[in-house]
């Protein structure tokens, strides 16, 4: 039984750090936007969890993927990968002061992406896309940060 438990562990070991699992990853797309207009200069982070519940730290820290900075015209296209054992639970941090009045840092909005979208691999040849999301307005569930206040003197 042992040596079965040794082998299941060296097959699905890899390089990663150490870590054991399988690599996996997932590619995501989508425009934010800003009571209608573009919202260029954001940060969104692409975010794997390992808490099975909405903040990090409870269990172990989330880990961190990739980030993108949108574009001009609020586009982002952000991808990566993750060793874990089980499947991994991708989600995205938006940055931003859209609609924020003088708060010095920013509001965060996480949005979940499917366990569908994620695929075994380096790389992943799926796009999801979370398609036009305006960020005005208040969304139920979203929290502040000041880790990323002085990102970009026009963010939104």
């Amino acid at each position: 039984m042992f040596i079965l438990f040794l082998l299941l562990t060296i097959t699905i070991s890899t390089s990663d750090g150490g870590k054991l699992g399988r690599l996996q990853s997932v590619a995501v797309s989508g425009q934010l936007k800003c009571e209608g207009k573009p919202a260029a200069g954001l940060r969104v982070d692409l975010m794997e969890s390992d808490n099975n519940v909405e903040e990090s730290g409870i269990i172990d820290d989330d880990d961190f993927i990739n980030y993108f900075i949108t574009d001009e015209s609020g586009n982002f296209n952000v991808s990566g990968s993750e060793v874990e054992i089980s499947g991994i639970e991708p989600y995205v941090n938006i940055f931003h002061k859209c609609d924020d009045g003088l708060s010095p840092c920013q509001r965060v909005l996480r949005i979940n992406i499917p366990k569908s979208a994620t695929v075994w691999g380096e790389t992943s040849s799926e796009l999801f896309s979370i398609g036009t999301f305006e960020l005005a307005g208040k969304v139920v569930g979203e929290r502040r940060s000041c880790a990323y206040r002085n990102l970009t003197t026009d963010s939104f």
